[in-house]
């Protein structure tokens, strides 16, 4: 790969800068049209009727009623779509477009209707008459994994759908060579994404056989593979346009069965077709954040060293796999990989219940381990007698090192992550004066840390790791950028502008990002696991690098001198410590190009991480991921013993994600991170009986708000990893994962409780009070 760290370092001028998003004015003035702002002319609105039962057999289905009702112009069921079954990983596929003998969880897909109006579509499947057999249902993933469990998959020998096992060094002799060995369980909840904008799809089948589908989509040609499969359609007569995204956080990263019902019926109709979810749908059939449940054993030495760790994890998977394996798998590398154990084990069992199906949530499993290690590790320090920061300290990364675990860690600012931290939150001066304060008072604070590594640049898991960016110069002077970032709020468009003003000295204001089309942008993976601005952002720094040498051989032609004495800036071209400051500006050098020379500026860039097509997972933990990022949180609480209500005062972050490209837009990545950890910590989770959701919309299910919020302070310390574009790492998911970890340890320095549950809210923490009588 090389070091892709880029030209001129030492004299960045956009890199690092404040810069507001380039999509803001337009979506401030609601200029931006979203997914449901889209109509087209003759579009028909579909719906979908889904199974109120979680287990049970279909007996039959009657559409009669419905394909005659007027303005109905298609009826479809099982009868009528490919029996392809589907998943992330087609090995595991195990979901067909719908339901054909039994239905497996509440929303399980039963028939859909498409009409000319959304309310002719909600009328017809009230007509739709589906009789069930109700069977037993399995709700519990320890339970469902024992050989006398109800079936999901009946075809199947066992509910245990897949499983992982990790091992390095000599866990037994680990264990047996700790002077301390502690062992804890933990769990954690189900939780809903919450995107302001739902699921949905428009999809126009045109008569040439063509189908363009319009997607808040995270993957758009992962989707246009899975779509080419499922309906058996050609890649090449399939176009994938992202539409601009409501948000996504992992829930947008696999196809969801809506996309190939909405082409089929439009094949049928051969009319636009537009089906959304509603938010009651939303919550009770979309996919989740998997929970957990999460055994550790960890061998310690006296002076602190954490000497063996084991972990064995149940995974309730729901009724179907989706991203299930990769999450676990992921979730077992990130506990391999933080703090460096001498030996080590990790097990995960990925377990079929009757409940909705879970899939990608940012953080991708690792908030789920992390709370658990996290903070069993506090206990452990407790109990013999360290500080919680020291302990994390004895046991920190740092650069150019192999772990025992044989993680290579490229750039790390772990020590300076934890030491900054502790400083801005006054954790020495707050544990000191906590520890210190009245055991008989009802309202307890405390003080916690967490920290956190996670990949800064996406993994290997896929086999692929490369991209393709076009630069284009225009006569007029403006940059057009055609990469296939997938932008989902994370800002990363602008991230790459920045990255592309950098390398060729333009304004902001004169760069044009094109992408989130498949017929436009070159192949890449999508938008998850903080690989966007590192695979992308070094495809497009290697093709600004390109178009700067084109843009500078022009312009040293036009003031005759050598390439090598010109510099840019500011939209313009200047020779370095010319006392008559002779320049020409991007445009007369585009204009000369195209005019005088009859050839155009233009690059091509493209990265390419030669190791990943060599990659298996089976190979162990080594070469996973290219890159490293790392954080720390602490975590300020108030609790009220009497009601169990736990007020966070200040949340404290310090992240190390290499060099900032945009300190305004990493600080709103941060804070939007702990927004939906604190929920995640205290009051988020899908409560269902017998797998039907309880709490399905907003007042009943809690996300935090802004006036919520409690004092936020985010902080970056200063490191260059030689992997990442101009030295950058990625940073989208790393801000949820520990803070749930951060909020917990606080509530065990303030109160001595152990809560072992998420979320940690005011009914866990009274059942903890009474528990420790």
């Amino acid at each position: 790969m090389g070091n892709r760290s880029g030209s001129n370092t030492n004299e960045l001028s956009m890199m690092g800068k404040p810069i507001p998003r380039i999509d803001a004015f337009s979506k401030v003035t609601g200029q931006t049209k979203y997914l449901p702002d889209m109509k087209f002319p003759g579009m028909l609105h579909a719906r979908v009727l889904r199974s109120p039962l979680a287990h049970a057999r279909i007996k039959r289905i009657d559409t009669r009623r419905a394909r005659e009702l007027t303005g109905v112009r298609s009826v479809i069921t099982a009868r009528e779509v490919p029996r392809i079954k589907f998943s992330f990983i087609p090995a595991l596929a195990d979901k067909l477009i719908f339901c054909d003998d039994k239905v497996r969880c509440v929303g399980d897909e039963v028939a859909a209707v498409a009409a000319d109006t959304l309310s002719i579509a909600v009328k017809a499947l009230e007509l739709i008459d589906v009789e069930y057999e109700p069977l037993p249902g399995v709700f519990d993933p320890e339970k469902a994994a024992r050989q006398d469990a109800v079936r999901v998959h009946e075809e199947k020998d066992t509910n245990i759908t897949f499983e992982t096992h990790r091992e390095w060094g000599n866990i037994e002799e680990g264990f047996s060579e700790s002077d301390f060995v502690f062992e804890d369980r933990f769990s954690t909840s189900r939780v809903a994404h919450c995107c302001l904008e739902t699921r949905g799809c428009i999809a126009n089948y045109e008569k040439s056989g063509k189908l363009t589908v319009w997607a808040p989509a995270q993957t758009p040609h992962l989707l246009r593979h899975e779509i080419s499969r499922i309906l058996g359609i050609h890649r090449s007569q399939i176009r994938i346009i992202q539409t601009p995204t409501g948000g996504a956080f992992g829930s947008k990263c696999v196809m969801d069965v809506g996309k190939p019902i909405a082409a089929i019926l439009s094949r049928r109709t051969g009319r636009p077709v537009k089906l959304c979810n509603t938010r009651e749908e939303e919550f009770t059939t979309s996919r989740t954040r998997y929970p957990y449940i999460v055994y550790l054993k960890t061998g310690m030495r006296s002076d602190g060293r954490i000497l063996a760790k084991q972990a064995k994890v149940y995974i309730d998977t729901g009724a179907y796999n989706d991203r299930g394996p990769s999450t676990l798998n992921w979730a077992g590398l990130a506990f391999s990989a933080l703090y460096n154990a001498r030996h080590g084990c990790y097990e995960g069992w990925g377990v079929y219940t009757n409940h909705q199906p879970g899939t990608a949530f940012r953080g991708f499993g690792a908030p789920q381990v992390n709370f658990a290690f996290e903070t069993h590790l506090d206990r452990i320090a407790t109990k013999l007698g360290i500080d919680p920061m020291e302990i994390r300290l004895r046991n920190k990364h740092w650069d150019n090192q192999t772990t025992h675990c044989g993680f290579f860690i490229n750039s790390c600012g772990l020590s300076e992550c934890i030491e900054k931290a502790a400083l801005q939150s006054n954790w020495k001066e707050k544990r000191q004066k906590y520890d210190q304060q009245d055991s008989t008072a009802i309202r307890r604070k405390g003080i916690g840390m967490a920290i956190v590594n996670h990949t800064g640049s996406g993994t290997r898991y896929y086999g692929y790791a490369a991209t393709d960016s076009f630069i284009k110069l225009s006569d007029d002077g403006i940059v057009t950028v055609i990469t296939p970032v997938v932008e989902i709020g994370q800002g990363v468009s602008t991230g790459v502008a920045q990255i592309v003003a950098e390398v060729l000295g333009v304004r902001i204001e004169d760069i044009r990002i094109v992408g989130a089309d498949t017929e436009v942008t070159p192949y890449d993976l999508g938008a998850f696991g903080s690989r966007s601005m590192f695979i992308c952002g070094n495809a497009a720094l290697a093709a600004a690098e390109e178009t700067r040498k084109e843009l500078l051989d022009v312009a040293a032609e036009m003031l005759e001198c050598p390439t090598e004495l010109l510099a840019a800036s500011e939209g313009r071209v200047y020779i370095k410590g010319d006392p008559r400051k002779r320049s020409v500006s991007t445009q007369e050098v585009a204009e000369y190009a195209v005019f005088r020379l009859g050839r155009p500026i233009s690059g091509r860039g493209r990265y390419a991480d030669e190791i990943a097509p060599r990659f298996s997972i089976d190979k162990g933990h080594s070469e996973h991921v290219p890159t490293w990022a790392f954080a720390c949180q602490v975590a300020e609480v108030e609790v009220d013993l009497q009601t169990g209500q736990v007020d966070v005062l200040k949340m404290t972050a310090v992240q190390d994600v290499g060099r900032v490209i945009n300190p305004l837009l990493a600080e709103g990545q941060v804070e939007g991170s702990l927004a939906q950890g604190l929920g995640y910590a205290l009051t988020e989770e899908c409560i269902t009986k017998r797998g039907i959701l309880q709490n399905a919309g907003f007042v009943d299910y809690k996300i935090l708000h802004a006036e919520d919020m409690p004092e936020i302070n985010v902080g970056f310390v200063k490191t260059t990893d030689s992997l990442g574009p101009l030295g950058v790492k990625g940073l989208g998911e790393m801000g949820i994962v520990p803070t749930a970890s951060a909020v917990g340890n606080a509530i065990y320095h303030a109160t001595d409780l152990e809560l072992t549950e998420l979320p940690m809210n005011p009914e866990r923490i009274l059942m903890a009070i009474e528990k420790s009588k």
